[in-house]
């Protein structure tokens, strides 16, 4: 696959209104379906928000949902999902990479926001994902993580292509979060796709966040959404990945300098946690 389409749902999160929010943005990616696109991306735990309080509560709810919007995928589209997964008593950030048989990938958020207690009420996983779709390396993180290059930079070394981005990233710190996807994009040489929620509305306050973007390999700004409800498709030129890393190539001057060593077997070992999809 030399071109891939990817599009961004970016929308309101009602926190702990589950069922509203899946309507919405149900009703979103069936339309969005109809399009072909071959990603669907949405922002970070948009049917539940940082409902910490009830998070406990909503384990057979996820189940059922997932399996909803499976129902709704044909056989060309991926769904970018961001979820509270629950495994024993532990509750991850989870990003899914959802088709229309099977989950394809997974990525548990590693580094969790401290300054709003995220820490508190989910558990971090000390791994990365890296996985291939149609000959595409793709990885994922999760919203602050772009502010930690270190994790980026795993995935890199192994040829990761795509970043894909979830997030509730507030308004407010819309230059460090449209810098960092920049920058991320400039220093892997790959696409970032950053999706963000348009809001974030509990009972006591609103965040207004916003400005959902696209960087290619060259920094190049692909898309840059407004702060209001909308969907966005973009269509990504994977030989552009080749031709920047051939042009600057960072990456073999990197391999060939450095010795990577990781604590994490599981990290240096990422044929033990990819997925391969021809």
């Amino acid at each position: 696959m030399s071109k891939c389409r990817v599009a961004l749902i970016q929308n309101k999160t009602f926190v702990g209104k589950i069922n509203e929010n899946f309507k919405n943005y149900y009703n979103q990616i069936t339309s969005l379906i109809k399009e072909n696109p071959d990603f669907i991306i949405v922002p970070e735990l948009f049917l539940t928000g940082f409902d910490y309080k009830n998070l406990t509560n909503y384990k057979n709810e996820i189940s059922c949902y997932l399996k909803e919007f499976q129902s709704l995928l044909g056989n060309n589209t991926v769904l970018v999902l961001s979820l509270p997964e629950y495994d024993n008593d532990l509750i991850y950030n989870t990003t899914y990479f959802l088709s229309k048989s099977a989950i394809l990938a997974k990525y548990r958020k590693n580094l969790l926001f401290a300054p709003s207690y995220e820490n508190v009420y989910f558990s971090p996983q000390n791994n990365i994902t890296l996985f291939c779709y149609h000959n595409i390396k793709i990885a994922t993180h999760t919203c602050y993580e772009i502010r930690f290059p270190e994790l980026f930079r795993m995935s890199y070394y192994f040829g990761a292509e795509i970043y894909f981005i979830p997030a509730v990233w507030p308004e407010d710190k819309k230059e460090h979060w449209l810098t960092l996807l920049k920058t991320r994009a400039i220093e892997n040489q790959a696409f970032v796709i950053g999706c963000n929620c348009s809001q974030q509305i509990t009972k006591n306050k609103t965040i207004n966040c916003g400005y959902s973007a696209v960087f290619d390999p060259w920094g190049e700004k692909l898309l840059l959404a407004s702060n209001e409800d909308d969907a966005y498709i973009v269509e990504l030129n994977i030989e552009k990945v080749k031709e920047v890393r051939e042009k600057i190539p960072c990456l073999e001057v990197a391999k060939n300098t450095f010795q990577v060593s990781f604590v994490d077997e599981r990290v240096k070992n990422l044929d033990l946690i990819s997925t391969n999809i021809n």
